[in-house]
Formats: structure tokens, sequence, C-alpha cells
């Protein structure tokens, strides 16, 4: 395929520079004949002063002139634009004169030289100049996007990150001339991931440009948005207090809030969005401090109920560092053995004997004493420090129990209880982990059950797989604190559950005079409970009229400080280990 034809442009000017008229008029006319425009000089002065008006595309210069080099010419234009291609044209092709051309001629032609070949050489010049210019257009314009792309989101086009900490930091210096305040809102979608799951990825990225159009479109002037990554926008703005910023922050609820129509399907999509402002007259704050109270903000408002703002103020970061004290605490509680378990027994509630046991986490905080779990646990679980704390006890459970079995003779029957987290129970690993830890004690999987709050259960997908696999080993499983959560009965026939603990609320209305509907609820729970074939353990037992009460119920188990209190060791008492009748008899205790 040949190459197309040469088209001179209109601004495209050839210098031509040689000092005999005749010849200098002669190359003219045949680049004319080409349709090249030319001008022509005899001398380097000359030919000076026409690159400066004409501005040529392209020089021809004779290697000998009257008033200097056409070499040192070459140079000199070369100075002036690097660009313009000079071709030397001499009738003394010497090796010296080639070698004086190297690094400032695009071309070299011997006199005399046939037209075409001229023409074709003027071409030449002209094409390159013209792909060298068009290069580095490509090349701006390709470095004008690089620019733009490195500090904008390539999904909504907002700012990103980097231009956005360079926004805020100059409102942050404004904020010092004025009397003004800079307000951050921190928002994060609620239920994108929803969308993203149903209806793939591609539906969730339309919201979230749409989204993206909607909280610009509701910026002010003064204003700036910007995109984090995921379904995080921030945006910063001016305001003379707090309450402005709240104001701007219920205003995009409900425009977020508003639906939206993608292929046919409504979507609904929310945010949460928490709120800094800094103080008026204030020094300077730092920018990062400002993004990292407002994204406590947000997870404040995500916690309350989300579709809401949040206002930061000073009991969330004291919150927030205790949380964070916490957290580094249990690090070091793992590497450093401050982690410890009680263990409460569990008493058949007809003859006072003891059948088992619930295995309790201890703290020992430095500087805080003895913690329960209750103080930590909510930590762990988010951070994901309950994973390697629940393997921790579930080893360490496993290691006292067959120490007990070696040492003691523990009651016919007698069964380990070890709490499990939502996160273990959606660990596809852990299944082998419990088989793993049971093998390598050599316990029998009859002598060990696990504790499953309700609340893990709300979202049986994940964790019904796991439950079953643990069953088929022989481990039993009760459900937690049962009627206290979102209290769901069909749990109870889909999943392997073999009992379930009445919550101590339940259980402390029992024995109150004039309370006729706990005692109902209870009695209704441990009446399921045994049509369906399951074990009931009342827990928070304290009186012996809660015990009496159980009893008469139907409920086979009991626990509480009426038996005794969590302690260290073997929780079964000496007399009871070789199948003794127990410290506690209902009917006569």
């Amino acid at each position: 395929m040949e190459p197309p034809a040469f088209v001179p442009e209109d601004d495209e000017i050839v210098l031509v520079v040689d000092d005999d008229e005749a010849l200098r008029d002669s190359l003219c006319a045949v680049l004319k004949s080409a349709g090249i425009r030319s001008v022509g000089a005899g001398d380097v002065r000359d030919a000076l002063g026409l690159q400066a008006t004409h501005l040529p595309a392209a020089a021809v210069v004779d290697y000998r002139l009257p008033d200097g080099s056409g070499i040192d010419l070459a140079h000199t234009i070369k100075e002036r634009d690097p660009d313009t291609p000079v071709l030397l044209l001499t009738g003394f092709a010497t090796l010296d004169t080639a070698m004086a051309a190297v690094g400032h001629l695009d071309a070299y032609l011997i006199k005399p030289i046939a037209p075409q070949m001229l023409i074709q050489t003027v071409e030449n010049a002209l094409t390159h100049r013209r792909l060298v210019g068009e290069n580095r257009g490509l090349v701006g314009r390709l470095e004008r996007v690089n620019a733009y792309q490195a500090l904008h989101d390539p999904l909504t086009g907002l700012p990103n990150r980097a231009l956005f900490d360079d926004r805020l930091s100059q409102a942050l210096a404004g904020c010092q001339r004025t009397e003004y305040c800079v307000a951050v809102l921190f928002i994060d979608l609620d239920g994108l991931k929803v969308v993203n799951d149903l209806f793939g990825h591609q539906v969730g990225d339309q919201l979230l440009r749409e989204m993206a159009v909607r909280l610009a479109d509701n910026c002010r002037e003064s204003d700036s948005v910007a995109r984090f990554g995921g379904d995080e926008f921030v945006v910063v703005c001016p305001v003379q207090e707090s309450a402005d910023a709240c104001r701007i922050a219920a205003h995009f609820l409900e425009k977020l809030a508003e639906p939206t129509t993608i292929e046919g399907v409504e979507h609904h999509i929310t945010g949460s969005i928490g709120i800094a402002v800094t103080a008026s007259g204030a020094p300077q704050q730092c920018a990062e401090t400002l993004l990292r109270d407002s994204d406590t903000a947000m997870y404040r408002a995500k916690e309350n109920g989300r579709d809401r703002w949040e206002l930061f103020d000073h009991a969330m970061r004291v919150r927030v560092m205790e949380r964070f004290e916490i957290e580094r605490g249990l690090r070091n509680a793992l590497e450093d053995g401050d982690l410890d378990l009680a263990y409460h027994p569990i008493i058949d509630i007809q003859s006072g004997s003891p059948v088992g046991a619930e295995a309790l986490l201890r703290w020992d905080r430095a500087g805080h004493g003895t913690q329960l779990p209750g103080s930590f646990l909510d930590v762990a679980e988010e951070t994901g420090l309950i994973v390697p704390i629940g393997e921790w006890v579930l080893e360490r459970a496993l290691s006292d129990l067959a120490t007990w079995r070696r040492e003691e003779d523990l009651p016919t029957g007698f069964r380990l209880w070890v709490n499990v987290s939502p996160r273990q129970l959606g660990n596809p690993q852990f299944p082998g982990l419990v088989s793993d830890l049971l093998d390598a004690h050599g316990v029998e999987p009859e002598l060990l059950g696990l504790e499953i709050l309700e609340e893990a259960l709300i979202d049986t997908g994940p964790a019904e797989e796991t439950l079953r696999s643990i069953r088929e080993i022989g481990v039993s499983f009760n459900l937690d604190d049962f009627g206290a959560g979102h209290s769901n009965i069909s749990l109870l026939r889909e999943l392997p559950i073999t009992g379930i603990k009445i919550d101590r609320r339940f259980v402390a209305d029992l024995g109150v005079p004039g309370n006729d509907r706990g005692p109902a609820i209870v009695c209704g729970l441990i009446t399921l409970a045994r049509a369906l074939g399951l074990e009931v353990i009342g827990e928070g037992v304290e009186t012996e009229a809660q015990a009496d009460a159980l009893s008469l119920m139907g409920c086979h188990f009991a626990q509480g400080y009426l038996y005794g209190h969590p302690r260290a060791g073997c929780p079964i008492p000496r007399s009871a280990r070789s199948g003794q009748e127990g410290a506690r008899t209902p009917s006569t205790q």
C-alpha cells in the first residue's frame, strides 16, 4: 500500500539560502512546481531575518555563504527552532563536510540536484516536522489527561482524595482569614453492596454515578465534593456554625434517598453522614484530623440506624480512644498471655447434680483489673480479633477438659460449652479447626458444646453449612439468650440446634409477685423446646424461687449464682465428681 500523496499546507514556507541568485531562483521555482511556497536569501544575515519574519517550516542551506558557514547557519536556525529541518546543499561532497554536518542537519544534498530529488527531500522534511508536531501535541494531551486522571475519580469524574486533600488544606488556610468555619461531611452510601450482589457491579456503578451527580448538583459554589473510593464521598464546605453543616447534611440525605430507576428496576439508596466542624477562631486544624473525626461520626450514624447524620463531639473522641486502647490491649493480651478462662457449672435442676460447665473468657487488663467479656468483645468482633481469640478459647477449653478427664472423675454426660462468634461461624475453615483440636487433645466430640447468640443467625446462609458440618462431628449446639433477640422459631426447625438457653431477663421474672407475663413466656419457651426434643437451660438463676419455678415448668438444667460463681479450674465440686448428689436439691435447699 502506497503512502498518501504529500499535500503542502498554506502556512508552510521553505527558506532557501544560496549566494548564487540564479540557482536560488531555480530551487524556489522547482519547489513552487510542487505547490511548496518558499523564500530566498543570499547570505546568513538575510536568512536569519527571513526566519524571524516568516518562521519557515524547513530550510535548504548552501554549504558556503559569503558571510559565514552553512553549518553555522544551520546551527543557529536549530537553536531558534529545534523542530526546523535543515537540508545542506553543497557541491563539495567530502568526508569532512559530512562529518561537520552531523548533529545539525536533517539531510545532505549534492549539487547538481535533480528537481524530483529536491522536491522529495523537502517533502520528507516537512512530513517529519508535521509528525514531530503531532507527536508533541499527543504527548501534551496525554500529559493533560494523566494530570486530570491523577486528580479525579475515573468512574464519577469527581475530584479524588489527592485533589480533595489540597482543596481541604486551602479551605482550612482560608478560614483563618475569615470568620467562617470549615465543615467536612463524610458520606457513606447505605445498601450499595446489596445492589452489587443482586444486580451486578455495572448497575452499582450507575448508581454511584447518579449519587455523585446529586451530591455535585446540590453543592454550593464554595463547596467541594470528592469520591474517596468504594461508596464513600466527602464534602468540604465553609459554614458559619455547626448548624449550617447539619442542614447541608440533611439536604444531601433527602436527595440521596430519592429513588433511582435503572433498567426498569427502582432502587432506593440512602446515606450515613458524619460531620466534623472546625472551631471558629481556633488555630488551624489538621486536615487529617477533620477527616478522621467525620469518619468516626459517620460510623456512629450507621450504628444509630443509617439514613441520618451525626455531628462529631468530644465524647465521641473519648469513645474512639477507648476502643483503640481496648483493641491494642487485646492484641497484646494474646501475645502476653493475659487472657484466661473461668468455668461456670450447669446443674440438673431435678437432681441438683452438675452436668457440665460454660467456659467464660476473662482478660487481666493492666491497670484495669479483670475484665468481663461484655467490656471488650464488641471491639474484638469489629476488628476481627475475635477469630484468634475464639481459637485461643477453644484450644484452652479443650486442653483443660482433657486435663480434667485424666485427673478427675467427671459426671456421666458432662459437656463443656464454649461460645462462638458470627465471624467464626462465617469461616468455612472453622469445622476443620474444631475437628483438629478435638483430635489434638483426645476429647470426644460429645463432650463439647458450642453456644451461639440468636443474632449470629439472623443471616443463616453462611452459618448453616458450618453448623451442619460441626454437628456431623458430634458436637452439640445451644442457642444462647433465647427469646431476648430477634427470635425466629424457624431456626429451631431448620438448623441442627440441640438446645436453648432461656435469657436471664425472663428467668429474673420468675417468683416475682404480680408478674404473670414473664413466667408465661418462660413456660411457653420450655414447652416449645421440649416438644421439639431440645434441652433447655435456664440461665441467671439466683434464687430458690426461680429454680423451683423452672423445675415445675419442666426445665432440664439451670445455671446461675445460686449454684456458684465462675472460677478457674474444674467447675465440678469434688463431692459430685463420682456421681454423688450435688450441693443443692431444689426441694430441700
